[in-house]
């Protein structure tokens, strides 16, 4: 498992690793009637739009189409395209990501009381790409509409 750290730095969410190499970094955008999140992964942007009844559900994409989505009603989160693949997630104190039971992504959170901004502390798969990381980080972290690891 390689083991990452992610802060916020400027309004941005960046993800690094154990050495303090930047993975990505998650963005958010103010604009004057709305806002909305991007993701930065190996020199490209990555849009995140919330979709869904009440904006429960997000799709990342790019120029080229839809690379992942969640469906919150089934806890998963699906990547498309040619190798469509099917993640399942749990969301409490410890957020987890799962594929056919494999734990691939772990995310704690330090104690938000003592901090300004929370630190959060991601366990990921060697075989999980980053850009995946950096969605379920966004994901799981949000507080919209009791989404997020504050709750149990």
């Amino acid at each position: 498992m390689k083991k990452y750290t992610a802060q916020i730095n400027n309004k941005q969410l960046v993800l690094v690793s154990e050495d303090q190499k930047e993975i990505g970094r998650i963005v958010k955008l103010n604009k004057f009637f709305s806002s909305g999140y991007y993701i930065i992964f190996n020199s490209r942007s990555y849009d995140i739009k919330n979709v869904g009844f009440l904006k429960n559900d997000a799709e990342l994409f790019n120029s080229k189409g839809v690379i992942y989505f969640t469906d919150l009603g089934k806890e998963r989160i699906i990547k498309s395209g040619a190798d469509v693949r099917i993640y399942n997630f749990k969301l409490s104190k410890t957020n987890q990501l799962f594929e056919k039971g494999k734990l691939l992504i772990e995310v704690t959170t330090e104690d938000k009381k003592k901090l300004k901004y929370p630190i959060y502390h991601l366990e990921v798969d060697e075989s999980v790409d980053g850009l995946l990381a950096l969605f379920f980080l966004h994901y799981s972290t949000q507080e919209f509409s009791s989404i997020g690891g504050d709750g149990d």
